[in-house]
């Protein structure tokens, strides 16, 4: 049998007692995992997919910009802009007075052309009966034939006056061409106002989208376009083209939009335009990209495949689209990166991944 001295037994023990202790010791250097840290990211896509964005405008697609057609003073306007108005309604008038004095004095112009031609032609039909009778020379018959002729001219003349008169008084009433609202209103009560000059704008009933792109861009006549106004977001078509390109070689296009869109709210248009060349290309933000010191070049942030471990990948840099660019080299349609902040965030640092959605501040 084995024993042991009282010096190896106090070993032993102390041994034991500070054992718990360095298993203690060992588990507090243990560190707490480092939280996940929240990232802004989007997803690459194909270029050939996205195509370019243009802003355009709603507008009613039955409108009139009402002008009065004679020239006077603005005696009162009637509605404000944002009115609702019925069809035939009245929207404003000129001062009266002066069509009303010139009615007038055409009138009167007209009794007495009417008088005078009634009494050269009771003349020219005596000197008619005159001249069965041979009573009279050919040049008294040929004098009164121009006297006829003139009398009759004044005759046209003075009514020709009053009915002008009269559509001048008819014309210093503004009315509504249709039932809408009143888009714009451009004149006030006092204002001295020429032929022609915009006065009142109404909106009628349907609505279209008016945007301007580039004249290489070919849009035809029911092509699917996307739209987008803050969170909505719906399928459009094009309802027209201009065939002509205007002095900056531009055209507009109108789109579809609902009959519920606000007249003036702009909306964001998204147009595809296929690429003629095989390569695939992706886009991605532009504040996603590191920039480098060689032109054409930059590193992105990326995400590995588990989908939370950051990777800095060199890129290579094509054609700026807005606020997107193309990559031509470095990543893949469907590959996620961090959309800012990057330069803030090392390589390898595990984060928590946020969708980003465009137009949103980060």
């Amino acid at each position: 049998m084995k024993t042991f001295s009282a010096r190896s037994l106090a070993l032993c023990l102390t041994t034991f007692i500070s054992m718990p202790m360095m298993l203690t010791g060992c588990g507090s250097k243990d560190e707490t995992p480092e939280a996940a840290r929240p990232a802004f990211v989007i997803l690459a896509r194909d270029a050939a997919g996205a195509g370019e964005s243009f802003i355009g405008r709603v507008r009613a697609t039955q409108r009139a910009d009402l002008a009065f057609p004679v020239s006077g003073k603005v005696a009162e306007v009637l509605v404000e802009s944002g009115d609702v108005v019925r069809a035939g309604q009245v929207l404003a008038r000129l001062d009266a007075l002066p069509f009303s004095a010139q009615a007038t004095a055409t009138s009167g112009d007209v009794v007495r052309a009417e008088a005078a031609f009634a009494e050269v032609q009771r003349r020219a039909e005596r000197l008619e009966v005159a001249r069965k009778a041979d009573a009279v020379s050919p040049g008294e018959t040929t004098a009164m034939a121009a006297e006829l002729a003139a009398a009759n001219a004044t005759l046209r003349n003075a009514r020709a006056q009053r009915d002008l008169a009269g559509w001048s008084q008819q014309q210093a009433v503004l009315r509504a061409p249709f039932a809408g609202f009143v888009a714009a209103r451009n004149i006030e009560a006092g204002q001295a106002i020429g032929p022609g000059v915009p006065a009142i704008a109404v909106d009628g009933a349907g609505r279209e989208l008016l945007v301007v792109v580039p004249g290489d861009i070919a849009l035809k006549s029911g092509e699917e376009v996307r739209l987008r106004n803050g969170k909505s977001e719906l399928v459009s078509r094009v309802l027209r083209v201009d065939g002509r390109l205007d002095v900056s070689g531009v055209r507009t296009a109108y789109l579809s939009v609902p009959d519920n869109a606000t007249v003036g709210s702009t909306w964001s248009v998204a147009i595809k335009q296929g690429k003629s060349d095989a390569s695939v290309v992706v886009q991605i933000p532009l504040r996603a990209v590191i920039p480098a010191a060689t032109s054409g070049r930059g590193q992105v942030l990326r995400l590995a495949r588990d989908g939370r471990t950051t990777v800095l990948t060199d890129v290579r840099l094509g054609e700026l689209h807005g606020e997107w660019i193309d990559v031509t080299h470095g990543l893949a349609v469907g590959e996620r990166v961090v959309v800012a902040g990057a330069k803030a965030i090392r390589p390898g640092t595990i984060v928590e991944p946020i969708p980003f959605q465009p137009g949103a501040q980060p």
